[in-house]
């Protein structure tokens, strides 16, 4: 199953969410974890993601999935993801977020977090990213905690970046309308 994606302004991605039980998942959206993981995935891939928080969708689930492997497609879910640390080394990269089509924003970040999570088996796992992996986790982990990648820019870096994805939006919309 596709989710379509919430509005930008819509509350549930502006509060941090409250663990979650597999059982909760199963009662509140007739879920198991692998539907979640499925239904989540194949939203990411037909939005052209690397990653997906459960909010985004419109469900209440403190779980994302991204992409572990980039050339071998394979995708994790992780549920009630926590950051146990970061590490000192930052490092800037274009980051995107599918709520926000066309918005891109040089941000810096950590480029080394040690984490935990709950796998879709229910088991406790810990887990280390760095680079790119790294940098996916923390912005959907954000999600999770009600943030999103536009507060970490400067109100100039940010107007910059609106203005190009207005352009970008309004040359795809003339292009629609000519074709």
């Amino acid at each position: 199953m596709i989710y379509n994606l919430v509005d930008r302004d819509n509350p549930i991605l502006s509060v941090p969410l409250e663990e979650t039980t597999i059982e909760d998942i199963k009662k509140n959206y007739d879920l198991t974890p692998e539907d979640l993981h499925k239904n989540l995935t194949q939203t990411m891939a037909a939005m052209g993601g690397i990653g997906l928080s459960a909010n985004q969708c419109g469900l209440s689930i403190r779980a994302f999935v991204m992409y572990t492997n980039l050339e071998t497609k394979d995708v994790t879910l992780y549920l009630n993801p926590k950051i146990t640390s970061f590490s000192d080394v930052t490092t800037n990269f274009v980051e995107g977020c599918l709520t926000y089509p066309y918005l891109f924003i040089d941000l810096k970040r950590p480029d080394m977090i040690n984490f935990t999570y709950t796998d879709i088996n229910g088991e406790k796992q810990e887990g280390k990213y760095t680079g790119l992996s790294s940098r996916i986790f923390q912005h959907e982990y954000d999600h999770m905690e009600g943030k999103n990648f536009t507060m970490y820019a400067s109100r100039l870096k940010l107007d910059m970046a609106k203005k190009k994805a207005q352009k970008k939006i309004k040359l795809l919309k003339k292009s629609k309308e000519s074709a």
